[in-house]
Parts: structure tokens; sequence; C-alpha cells
């Protein structure tokens, strides 16, 4: 399994890393300059019934899992310190791939008979190759990182803690089964609602949370800034004459950090481009799609703030370098040992539970969308649905190393895919990144 994670990761990173720095800087860094006009546009034509606010809160959601929390506890103990560098580095260069994802989505969007609207991955894969399996092949890696990154490793995340406050894991997965199935059952509107209305609320708690928690512990603010820097390039190695060892290591700390950057804000797995293509369209299709596109650009800013602050209450509590916390459980020790236990464990089980929840439902509404642009008809997309919530309170005793294995290997596929698909079809927009209508 390593092997083949090796394998497939080196090529999804080196192709998100040159399709990333292509596009920033043909776009004159859009990213980057684009970002304060892309949260002013956020805010425009809330009248919609599904608002750009609701898709951007639907990405965040996908985004900010518990296992983008636990994921920066596991780069934080296999990639040292210096990961948080590199995946602030890897999100700013490859944020530009969501944009051009959702303006090709939302270019290439297509209406099926009975009205309803697809794009995203699915749809434009079929420009790109002109062969009507690739959306299957799309489909399919969509549904296999649904199962494993969506829902699996949300459940063994939040499972984790549980035993920490002497409760049943399989409780996690039961618990999240039964919300899955009352939300799910409601539509997908109510989905949508659903994540919009939670995201912005727990993002903005847990991040107060996390600022209680260094406010606690300013004495060791300055030496964890300290020592990622140092962390970012270890020169010890290279001192000591071991040019090889040097590079190892670096290689190592980058792999770490341009997977958790990937996995944390999902790019190049196409969750944009599918959510941006259900908004409806209120203006000329070039200013629309110009403005969904520069929206999609502020869930991977946020997602950076949120692996940043929590990075620094792992170091600044000390809790980093204990062997024998993984995942979610080196989270909750560090928040633990801070604010003290009782009411908090409750309230960042809590938030846990709103963070895998929201992760799951937008990977449930993804994965519906694209098989049944695929397949069709509505009962399979109700299948899908069921399967899906049956198997959630798998991931509560599965093994933590294994399902991050999976996990990777399926982004690995899905990025592959999905990325040389855009870059086939990038070609045919050469104004993709003129947004000066906008202002």
């Amino acid at each position: 399994m390593g092997l083949l994670n090796t394998l497939l990761c080196i090529p999804a990173v080196a192709m998100l890393l040159f399709a990333g720095l292509r596009m920033s800087i043909s776009s004159g860094w859009l990213q980057i300059r684009g970002l304060p006009l892309a949260i002013s546009s956020l805010f425009a034509g809330e009248r919609r019934k599904f608002s750009s606010v609701a898709a951007v809160c639907t990405i965040l959601g996908g985004n900010l899992g518990v296992g983008n929390i636990s994921g920066t506890a596991i780069a934080l103990s296999s990639g040292g310190p210096g990961f948080i560098v590199w995946m602030v580095l890897i999100i700013t260069v490859a944020s530009i791939i969501k944009y051009a994802n959702c303006y090709i989505s939302t270019s290439t969007r297509v209406q099926a008979q009975n009205g309803k609207t697809f794009g995203g991955p699915v749809v434009y894969v079929k420009h790109a190759f002109g062969v009507k399996w690739a959306p299957c092949v799309v489909a399919f890696v969509t549904a296999v990182c649904a199962i494993t990154v969506g829902n699996l490793v949300q459940v063994n995340s939040l499972a984790i803690p549980m035993s920490l406050m002497d409760l049943p894991p399989l409780a996690a997965g039961i618990l999240v089964a039964f919300a899955l199935f009352f939300v799910s059952a409601l539509g997908m509107n109510f989905i949508a609602k659903t994540v919009s209305g939670m995201v912005p609320a727990m993002v903005l708690l847990y991040i107060a949370l996390c600022f209680v928690v260094l406010v606690k512990c300013y004495d060791n603010i300055l030496p964890s800034l300290t020592l990622i820097l140092t962390s970012f390039l270890n020169l010890d190695s290279l001192k000591n004459g071991a040019a090889l060892a040097f590079i190892a290591e670096i290689l190592a700390v980058v792999q770490v950090g341009a997977l958790r950057g990937i996995f944390a804000t999902d790019i190049g797995l196409g969750l944009e481009g599918t959510v941006h293509s259900l908004v409806p369209n209120e203006c000329d299709d070039k200013r629309f799609v110009a403005q969904q596109s520069l929206i999609s650009l502020v869930s991977p800013f946020v997602v950076a703030i949120v692996a940043f602050v929590t990075t620094m209450v792992l170091l600044t509590t000390g809790v980093w370098s204990d062997a024998a916390l993984e995942s979610t459980n080196m989270c909750f020790t560090a928040f633990t040992s801070a604010l003290g236990s009782g009411y908090v464990e409750y309230a960042l089980l809590g938030l846990m539970f709103c963070f895998s929840f929201t992760t799951m439902l937008t990977w449930l509404m993804c994965s519906k969308e694209a098989l049944l642009y695929v397949l069709g008809r509505d009962a399979y997309g109700k299948a899908w649905t069921a399967f899906f919530i049956a198997i959630a309170p798998l991931g509560s005793v599965c093994t933590v190393a294994l399902l991050w294995d999976i996990a990777d290997l399926a982004i690995s596929l899905a990025t592959i895919v999905n990325t040389i698909g855009m870059l086939v079809v990038a070609s045919r927009y050469r104004d993709m990144f003129n947004v000066a209508h906008l202002r």
C-alpha cells in the first residue's frame, strides 16, 4: 500500500504543482490579488434559492472535515512542524486550480431532460477526452473518495476521542448514520441549507477556541513559530555532510505538506465545480462564470487559517511530540491540557461532530450528483445514499493507518484524472482569468 501510494502520490502532487504554478503565473497570481474581490462578490445574489454563500459553505463543509483537524496532527507527527509552511505554500500556489475547475465546470454544465443541472469533472472530462466512458471513471473515483475521505475517515476521526471520554467508539458511527439518514431524507436542498447554516458557526467557534488556547500558552508562541521556520528547511544533515539525507528529509516534509494541503482543501478533486454549477444564473453567462470561479478562492484561504491555528495549538501545548497520541486524540489532549477537562471535552466533541457531519453531507451530495449524471435514474441515487449511510459505522472500528492510506490513494487517483481533464479543456478558455468586468 505504501509503495502504491508513493507511485501515485508523486505524479499527482507534481501535476497539481505544475498546473498551479503555470496558472498562477498566467493569471498574475489571481488567487492572491483577487481575494478581496472574491470576498466582496460572495454576498451578491443572496435571493437565489441556492446562493454563492451556500455554495462556499458547502465547499468548506467538504474541506473542513474532522479529518482535516486530525490530519494536521498526523502530518505534524510524520512530517514535523515544518510541514505547515509547505502546506500553506502549496495551498497558495495550487488554489488557482479551484478557480479553473469552477470556471470550466460552470461553462460546460448541462441540463438533463428533467430540468436538473449537472456540472463538474464528471461533465467536462467528456469534453476533454471525447469518449463516453470518461464520466464513468470520474464518477467511480469520486465515489471511492466519498466512501474513504468523505465517510470512513470522518467517522474514524470522530470515534477515536470517544474512548477518552469512556464512550463506545461505535456510538459515533451510529449517531452519524442516524443524522445522515434524517437530513438526506429531506432532500438535496435541505442538505445544502444544513451545511451552509452549520459551517460559519462551527468555523468561528473552533478558531475562537484555538485563540483561547494560544492566549493561555502565549509564552510558547514565539518558540513554536521559530520551530516551524527552522523545521521548514532542516539543515542539520547538510551541515554534517549528508546531502542525500538532507534531500530525503526535505522531500519527506514536502510530501506530507503537499498531501495534507490537497486533502485539506480538496484541490484537484472537483467538488467546487460540482457545487458552484448548482448556483442559478442571474446575470450574463460570462460575468456569472467569472464571479462563481472567483468566489471559489475563498475556501482555501479559510482552510489555511484553520490548519495554521490548529498547528499552533498542538505546538504551544507541547502534545505534538507525544508518540502515544494519534490523530484526533492529540487535538483533544492539546485543548484539555490548556483549558481543562469537563465541558471542554463535550464542546470539542460537538464541534468534531459538526466538522465530520458537514463533510459527509458535502461528499454525499457531490458523489450522488456524479452518479446521477452517469446512471440517470433517481433510484440509483437513492441506493447510493442508503449505501453511504449504511457503511458509516464501519469507520469507527477501522484502523487509522489503513484508512488514511486508502484515503490518500483515492485522492491521488481522483487528482490525476480530474487535473488531466481540466488541463485539456482549459486550453479552450484563453480569457479564463480575466475578471476586470467584475470590478
